[in-house]
This record gives structure tokens, sequence and C-alpha cells, in this order.
């Protein structure tokens, strides 16, 4: 149960929309996983549909992927078997990795409607990733206690992050 409770401890606190993130840097993960993925796409098999299944799955398996390797790692450190309720609170430790995809589906979902043609819905996708990413910049430096110029260059940071991933799209065939 110790190891279960330095898990606890380590919770980042932000403010985003009026709730309280457990997992700052899983959502920031999150969203770059999420982001590579769609930028991820050739050009032959990007449509929105297919971006929004890689999309959900590669954040399901990532998310999955996290939760095992919190309990081995619990349960070698602690010497003792998880049980239900440290399975829970590694879940919902992680959880901010996977909701990280949501904002980029929505424009995937979209297109996939037909609302939007593919390549804006895949494009609108991407920027929405940077975005993102500025965001969640913004979030850290201030919750940081940084002044605005501070803010300003953690922000530009992560959209030069988001930035690089844009471009190695571009480079793809």
């Amino acid at each position: 149960m110790a190891v279960v409770a330095r898990i606890r401890a380590k919770k980042l606190p932000s403010r985003v929309a009026g709730r309280r993130s457990p997992n700052l840097a899983g959502a920031i993960d999150g969203t770059i996983v999420a982001t590579a993925v769609v930028a991820g796409l050739g050009k032959a098999e990007a449509t929105p549909s297919r971006a929004l299944f890689l999309l959900v799955a590669t954040g399901t398996f990532f998310w999955s992927a996290h939760v095992y390797a919190y309990l081995l790692a619990g349960r070698i450190h602690g010497h003792h078997r998880m049980g239900g309720r440290d399975v829970r609170t590694v879940m919902a430790l992680e959880w901010p990795q996977l909701q990280a995809g949501v904002p980029l589906a929505i424009p995937l979902v979209a297109g996939a409607l037909g609302l939007l043609d593919a390549a804006t819905s895949l494009a609108l996708a991407l920027l929405v990733g940077v975005l993102t990413l500025v965001g969640w910049g913004v979030v850290f430096a201030r919750r940081e206690g940084q002044p605005p110029w501070g803010v300003a260059v953690v922000a530009i940071l992560n959209a030069c992050v988001g930035v690089l991933i844009v471009a190695l799209k571009a480079a793809l065939p």
C-alpha cells in the first residue's frame, strides 16, 4: 500500500476548466502521443475515420501500458499483491493520458460524420494538438509561478514540440 500512497503523492495539481487534474505529466504525454498519431498517418491512409480509430486504439493501449507498468512496479517495490483498490487508483491516476486525445477526436468525428472534409478534419486535429500543447505549457508555467515572460517561453517551447511533430508529418510520403 505504501507504493500506491507514493503514487498518490506524485499528483501534480493544475486548474483545467475549474477542475483539478491529478496527472499533468500524463495529460501532456497523452497530447503528444495523440498529436503524433494523427501526424503519423501517410496521405494514402489519412481518413478521419481511420485517424479516429488509431487515436482511440493508441490512447487506450498507452493508458493500459502505463497502468500495467505502475502496478508491476508497485508489486515489485512494495513486495505485495496489488488489490482492486490499487488498480482503480492507478487507473484514475493515468486517466488524463487517455483523456488527452478527446480534443483531437472532435474534428476527426466531425470529419467521419461528413461535417468537415477529410483534409480540414485532419488539419484541425493537428492544430488542436499543437494548441493543446501550448495550453498545457501555459498551465504548467503558471502553476510553477513563472512570470509572464517565463509563461511565454514555456508556451513557445511546447509549440515547438507540436510544430516538430507536424514537420515530421510533412516529411512523410
